[in-house]
């Protein structure tokens, strides 16, 4: 079976299938094949024990196996989007709803904070189901040269469904920032991730995380500060194949602290669950360790 077989048939096809089974295949199924998903969970699994030596071998074995679970069953959240949280899916449960609700009441715009971790668009999508629209602003999706038809396909259908699901634009940073920046003013809520990583970023921030530093973009905090809106978080924790936990927080006024306030949960929940994280490709680029003297970099 071929990755395009996957992206063009299997995965669509599965969004048929009642009930969370659909979700219960893709994990046995995976994104990879063969001889990739084999090198893959060992690349993992090193770069779990370097980061945790603390932990078991078998740790390390059991959080590559469920990295790889957890992106193929986000995969099957992505051809299913209307299903979330509806009977003929997984169950979603909703903390922290009110945060957003009582924004909204007043006609405030906010940003709703993400981090790549864990099944991540089921905060918006429940969201949705209440009534809460949002708009989604990510780094360019499509513009990949690297991206083959079968995955730009794919993609394109991800796409679609979240903005059919959440009644909102999904908008790429190559676009412009004003539409957004007017938007939030006007009372819209936006969804930007903290974490998103480029290594041309030029304005940059180093947060305490994991005996070290995160290096991530201002680019949250100057939209809010410029904007003067709010700043809310949401993580999800997906439970098995069939069950999701979402939780709305509330994030300190000021914009800096905010982040630091996102980075430190992300830090927290990284810890209990380190294979729900995405960005370990990226920790070379993204992380530097402490000083010799014990200092942070």
């Amino acid at each position: 079976m071929t990755r395009d077989w996957l992206l063009d048939w299997v995965f669509p096809s599965l969004a048929h299938i009642p009930t969370t089974l659909p979700w219960w295949l893709a994990a046995k199924i995976g994104r990879e094949r063969g001889a990739e998903r084999r090198h893959l969970l060992r690349w993992l699994e090193s770069r779990f024990a370097q980061i945790f030596p603390q932990a078991s071998s078998s740790d390390h074995a059991h959080w590559a196996r469920a990295h790889l679970d957890m992106l193929a069953q986000e995969m099957m959240d992505a051809m299913a989007f209307h299903r979330l949280g509806r009977p003929s899916g997984p169950s979603i449960d909703v903390a922290g709803l009110g945060h957003v609700q009582r924004l909204r009441e007043q006609g405030q715009g906010f940003i709703l904070v993400l981090n790549h971790f864990d099944r991540q668009l089921a905060a918006p999508v429940a969201l949705a189901h209440q009534g809460i629209h949002t708009h989604v602003l990510t780094m360019p999706v499509l513009d990949n040269p690297e991206l083959d038809g079968a995955h730009r396909r794919f993609l394109l259908r991800k796409v679609r469904g979240y903005a059919e699901v959440t009644g909102g634009n999904w908008r790429t940073t190559n676009e412009g920032l004003a539409p957004v920046l007017e938007g939030l003013r006007a009372g819209q809520g936006w969804v930007i991730w903290a974490d998103a990583w480029q290594p041309g970023f030029k304005r940059l921030r180093r947060h305490p995380f994991l005996g070290g530093r995160l290096t991530l973009t201002t680019g949250i905090e100057r939209m809010a500060r410029f904007t003067n809106v709010p700043l809310l978080y949401a993580a999800t924790y997906s439970g098995g194949s069939g069950r999701l936990r979402v939780a709305v927080e509330p994030l300190p006024p000021e914009p800096q602290l905010a982040i630091d306030a996102v980075v430190a949960r992300l830090e927290r929940d990284v810890r209990e669950r380190p294979w729900a994280w995405w960005c370990w490709g990226q920790w070379d680029q993204m992380w530097s360790p402490p000083t010799e003297g014990g200092e942070l970099a």
